[in-house]
């Protein structure tokens, strides 16, 4: 992304009107009605209607699909005119029907009304510019996902997806199910012109912005639909998954940032639970497509999909970092460490891409002094966060260091120190006599803040434990052996392989790393891995299913070093 785009409109996301910011505040009870749901405190029928007030609330909304989903689910369990009043496509006077490039898409539209699209028609073709633009948005989106990055198809042989447009009002659009035997089983329908919705990046405009990202948003729920009928967990997190996509397809339109910072967020409230996510979550999916690869969600979808039985969302998530030598508890806390380091925390060399323009976090406790006390009991939510904020006194000695006891196996803690000359460094907690300890030697006099990041991986219960932050603890590498003191490149196994091999990664200290493969000829043909590392020893998987039987070299590029070994591929 061009940094200068994004700095010209960085203020934009400080703008955001009240009624957006009121939104944040309604918004986060969709999750909470889910949980009042499934907790069996509520019952369908009384969620659903519950849903339909957050809904009709008069704020703005980015999608009501969940709603839709929810009636799809329990259609069984809610009176049939509920549902049937919310699955009414308009019939429409002064219809007009068009069909885009590749053919896949058909936008029913009006030339008057009040669901009349804008008129402008720049190529006098009798098309309105606003549903050509729909239509490549819809082309574009389609060839991005489906034919590149591998998601299901939702669109069967022979038949086209069905997109209209309604004044929505206060709604960017949405997804919903309906009979169509041999076709779709889904269609869209979107925002006739998105006046009066919040600003965006969009170097074309507001309302082709929005337009933009609502048909990716819309036509990820119609693959979610494909891949498992919104079956299992996973509509819990159909929002959050949707809203990435948005940023995946178009990253310079950037609406989301609309909804960052609020009460339902980690940003606003990192002792909020994710599980069931919303679009307000976004940036926690958004790590794993930074961190890893725009491959690690289609790879997480497609074990939802090809499941036995229903496997939970967060399940498949793990399964997917299992299989590509990346831990689950470290995956999240580097996520919420990152959440800890943007707005004004951030730090060019860790973090989101954008981290910047986000929302400086709020965090649980902030110290001015390092006191050397162990707090009392702190319990934090189940698959929470709790931020530690720790703003040095500039004459404070002694080495940084974080203590965590607790008796949970599920509480853990990661500390990342940004100093005063810009540098950044990141470490996971050691077990040392029965407390959990990170202390990497750095020193509080070259700190300019600290983070201490607390993380409860169980989805179901809260955790207690409890911190001190010190400046007297041994340093942590005095008890580990283990600890790599040299950063090293070794051989891959299996060697020969077919068609996946593994690469194990030693790293002395918390740095940028940079892992790619090469044919003979040194034509770069895989990346493997770029982002940066914690001290430790790490494996890397590649799989080069897609290259031919040879010898191929693979490289380790770090800071201060270069280090290049050879692989063998056996077809």
């Amino acid at each position: 992304m061009k940094l200068m785009s994004k700095i010209l409109c960085v203020c934009m996301f400080w703008v955001i009107s009240t009624e957006v910011s009121v939104a944040q505040t309604n918004r986060v009870t969709i999750p909470e009605i889910l949980i009042d749901f499934k907790t069996g405190n509520t019952t369908a029928e009384e969620a659903y209607l519950r849903m339909q007030n957050v809904y009709d609330n008069g704020m703005i909304h980015k999608c009501t699909s969940p709603l839709h989903i929810f009636g799809y689910k329990h259609k069984n369990e809610i009176s049939s005119s509920l549902i049937d009043n919310n699955t009414v496509v308009k019939q429409k006077s002064a219809m007009a029907t068009y069909t885009s490039a590749s053919g896949k898409f058909e936008f029913t539209y009006q030339t008057s009304g009040d669901d009349a699209v804008p008129a402008t028609d720049s190529n006098s073709n009798s098309v309105p510019d606003f549903v050509e633009e729909a239509g490549i948005a819809a082309d574009s989106t389609y060839s991005y996902l489906v034919q590149t990055l591998g998601f299901a198809d939702p669109i069967p042989d022979g038949s086209t997806y069905e997109i209209s447009f309604e004044d929505l009002q206060n709604t960017y659009g949405f997804a919903q199910t309906y009979s169509n035997p041999g076709g779709p089983g889904t269609h869209i329908v979107l925002e006739n012109d998105f006046v009066g919705f919040p600003s965006n990046n969009d170097p074309d405009g507001d309302q082709l912005g929005a337009l933009r990202v609502t048909v990716a948003h819309e036509f990820k729920h119609a693959i979610q639909f494909a891949q498992n009928d919104f079956t299992g967990d996973s509509d819990g997190w159909a929002e959050m998954d949707a809203t990435l996509i948005e940023e995946v397809v178009y990253d310079l339109v950037n609406d989301y940032y609309n909804y960052l910072g609020g009460v339902g967020d980690v940003f606003g409230n990192p002792g909020v639970s994710v599980s069931p996510g919303s679009y307000e979550d976004v940036t926690w999916a958004l790590y794993f497509h930074e961190k890893i690869g725009a491959d690690f969600w289609p790879g997480v979808w497609n074990r939802i999909e090809n499941s036995v039985t229903d496997i939970p969302f967060l399940n498949a998530v793990g399964a997917e970092l299992d299989s590509r030598g990346l831990d689950y508890t470290q995956s999240l806390l580097e996520l919420y460490t990152w959440h800890y380091t943007s707005g004004a925390y951030s730090n060019a060399n860790f973090g989101f891409n954008e981290s910047m323009f986000y929302p400086t976090p709020n965090s649980q406790r902030t110290d001015t002094q390092v006191e050397d006390v162990l707090s009392e009991d702190i319990t934090l939510g189940r698959f929470s966060s709790y931020f530690l904020n720790v703003k040095p006194p500039s004459n404070q000695t002694g080495e940084a260091s974080v203590l965590i006891n607790t008796g949970s196996s599920e509480i853990s803690l990661a500390v990342v120190a940004l100093f005063k000359d810009e540098s950044v460094a990141f470490a996971y907690a050691e077990a040392e006599s029965g407390d959990y300890v990170v202390n990497e030697g750095w020193l509080w006099s070259d700190i300019e803040r600290l983070g201490a990041i607390v993380l409860n991986e169980n989805r179901g219960v809260s955790n207690t434990f409890k911190i001190k932050v010190s400046d007297t603890l041994p340093t942590s590498n005095e008890f580990d052996d283990t600890k790599p003191k040299i950063t090293e490149l070794k051989q891959n196994y299996p060697n020969p392989f077919n068609p996946s091999t593994n690469i194990p990664v030693s790293i002395s200290k918390f740095q940028k790393v940079k892992v790619d493969v090469y044919d003979i000829t040194g034509r770069l043909v895989k990346s493997v891995f770029n982002g940066s590392l914690p001290t430790g020893n790490h494996t890397l998987s590649v799989n080069l299913e897609d290259l031919a039987s040879g010898v191929y070299m693979y490289r380790l590029q770090t800071n201060d070093k270069v280090q290049i070994k050879r692989m063998t591929l056996v077809k």
